[in-house]
This record gives structure tokens, C-alpha cells and sequence, in this order.
């Protein structure tokens, strides 16, 4: 998901935050000054994420809800670097980063007789499909897999920076469009996909709620799950206000993945699992992975099998970007995906 290590839920102590908060308070409130001009985008925002009752009537008092999330979000170590970059205008105005970036649908390779399904490579936050292709796409085209690796919930700003936008709005309906060329182009019945942190998100929402019919096999390598309640934001910040805030930053992903988030509850739907029957999933995760811990990953379900990579393989656990570039992780990917695998 993240160029860099990012473990989201691994935080200072209270002192330590309220220090920070501080410390940090003088030069947000300088920038909040300007981001809080589009007061009217409050409701829209509590909407877009599902917040309701308490939360929009937290959304409407922007100048107190909004501004103090912020500064909670801006303080935290190390999330909150990403939201000064954010209000600092990396992911374009506050509120408004424009329309998303078009998606390179080209398709540069045919699957073989011994790969039929074409491999979707889905990144995740602040990432690419360039970026992340080395680290997953590369060891399956060794073995003879068709591999595509676009980039998705990108601001056309800056298209090079996806894993932004919304899942629901953007990320997910650019990844079921990818399908649908990638499968008219190449002829397959159907695609697996490969997802890496946010992108395993993004790959199991389009693939229950859009396109079900269209998906064999998904393999997640560090990726959320909705294993339980806490989404990808620290539980010690509001839970309806982390989404508002991340919203108005233009990180509407996170956003949508925040805590109690409705995106999540609507993927797993009534019956409560993030699957869609009949596809195969494979959920790789490491006890060293402080971002998505197998508590984060692992939900039980039909057609799941979760693997913990240094129990099936030996070896030491791995940090969240290590996860990525292991060749254990390599192995097993893999071999979910019909290729040689093993450890």
C-alpha cells in the first residue's frame, strides 16, 4: 500500500500526541484557515462516507470538528505526515483535487495455454501500478503470466499518485472497466487479480459488488479484509470524524476504510463476508506487517484460504513493504494463481 513502511495503528503516548498536537496547532491552523473555505463541503462529505446523525452534525461544525480532526490526523506519527503533504496540497485543493486521472487500459501481453487468465495487479495508497509492478507483477511474468498493472484512484493533477480517490466512486469502477477491456481484449473467460494493501480492498469490493462472474482467483498480500471494526485508521481517533477529515484531505480511500466505515459494511453485506461465491481467495499476511496484521486480514469464509507467509514458509516475519518483495510471498502467490509455487 505504502511506498514505506506505515503502521497506521502503532501511535505516541498521550503525552507524547498532546506535545505534538502542540507543537503542530500554530502552523495547521494557518492552513485549515484557507481548506476550511469550503464550508458548503461538510454535508456533502458526511454523506459520501455515510456519516450520520452525530457525525453530520460534526461535519456541519467545521470549524471546531473538521479543524480538530485534522490537527489529530496531522499529529499522529507516522499517518500524519501523509495529511501534511495533503494539506499542503499534494493531492491537489483541499476538498476539490479535481477529476480523477483516466486508467491506461492497454493490454501488452496474451495469456498462454498454460496461464489462461490474464493477472489484474491492483496497488495501493500513494502507489502505482509502475511502482508496484517490480514487486508483484515481475515474479508472475517470469513464470509466463499476462500481468497488467494500471494505475487506479488517481487525480488527474497528479496521476502518478493513486490509491486515493473514492473505492466506491472511482477505484473500484475503473478496476471493473479493466476487466471488462482486459477480458474482451484477450478473449478470457475470466481474470485473477492480485491486490497489495488498499488494493486488496479495491479488489474484493469490485469483485463481489461489480463484477462476480468475471473473477477467478484473488490473492491479498497485506491487504484489509474488514477482519474487524477498526478499519485502517487508529481507533483512538473519532471514528466519524477521521472519515470527514480524510475526506476533505483528498485521501477518500482511507476515508472509506476509517472505522465502522458503510463502504465496508455494504462489501460484506448481510451475510458479513467480504467474498463473493464461487472465487477463490488466498489472503497473504505477516505478524511483522504493523499496517495489516493478520488480525486485520484474516476473515473466515468459503472459498478463503488465509496463510501466515513465515508459518507456511519459515523464515522471519515481514514488515509491510517487505511483504511485498519477498520471494516467499512470491512463491505463494504463485502458486494460488496455478504457477509454481511452494516454498
Amino acid at each position: 500500500m505504502f511506498t514505506r513502511p506505515l503502521p497506521l495503528h502503532l501511535f505516541r503516548s498521550a503525552p507524547a500526541r498532546a506535545a505534538a498536537r502542540s507543537r503542530t496547532a500554530t502552523r495547521t491552523r494557518n492552513r485549515l484557515a484557507s481548506a476550511l473555505t469550503a464550508v458548503a463541503l461538510a454535508l456533502p462529505l458526511a454523506g459520501a462516507v455515510g456519516v450520520t446523525g452525530a457525525g453530520a452534525a460534526a461535519a456541519q461544525s467545521v470549524d471546531n470538528a473538521l479543524a480538530a480532526e485534522l490537527r489529530a490526523l496531522e499529529a499522529s506519527e507516522p499517518f500524519g505526515a501523509h495529511v501534511t503533504d495533503a494539506l499542503n496540497g499534494i493531492n491537489g485543493p483541499i476538498g476539490a483535487p479535481g477529476p480523477s486521472a483516466p486508467v491506461d487500459t492497454s493490454v501488452p501481453c496474451q495469456p498462454t495455454p498454460a496461464h489462461p487468465r490474464p493477472v489484474i495487479l491492483v496497488h495501493g495508497t500513494f502507489d502505482s501500478g509502475p511502482n508496484t509492478f517490480p514487486r508483484l507483477g515481475a515474479p508472475l511474468q517470469q513464470q509466463g503470466f499476462c500481468v497488467i498493472a494500471p494505475t487506479f484512484g488517481a487525480y488527474v493533477g497528479n496521476p502518478g499518485r493513486g490509491g486515493l480517490d473514492s473505492i466506491v466512486g472511482t477505484s473500484a469502477p475503473q478496476l471493473a472497466t479493466v476487466i471488462d477491456h482486459v477480458r474482451a481484449q484477450t478473449g478470457a473467460d475470466k481474470v485473477d487479480l492480485v491486490g497489495y494493501s488498499q488494493g486488496a480492498a479495491i479488489a474484493g469490493y469490485t469483485t463481489k459488488m461489480l463484477r462476480p462472474d468475471a473473477v477467478a482467483r484473488v490473492v491479498s498480500v497485506g491487504g484489509y479484509w474488514g477482519a474487524d471494526n477498526s478499519g485502517m485508521v487508529p481507533a483512538d481517533l473519532p471514528a466519524e470524524a477521521a472519515g470527514v477529515g480524510l475526506w476533505a484531505v483528498n485521501l477518500r480511500g482511507l476515508a472509506e476504510l476509517a472505522p465502522f466505515s458503510p463502504m465496508v459494511a455494504a462489501w460484506k453485506g448481510v451475510e458479513g463476508s467480504p467474498y463473493a461465491p464461487g472465487v477463490e481467495y488466498t489472503i497473504l499476511a505477516s505478524r511483522g506487517d504493523t499496517v495489516m496484521p493478520p488480525e486485520f486480514s484474516f476473515v473466515p469464509g468459503p472459498g478463503a484460504r488465509t496463510v501466515v507467509v513465515e508459518d507456511a514458509c519459515g523464515g522471519g516475519a515481514m514488515d509491510h513493504s517487505g511483504i511485498a518483495e519477498d520471494q516467499r510471498t512470491h512463491a505463494l502467490m504463485a502458486g494460488a494463481l496455478g504457477g509454481v509455487g511452494g516454498c
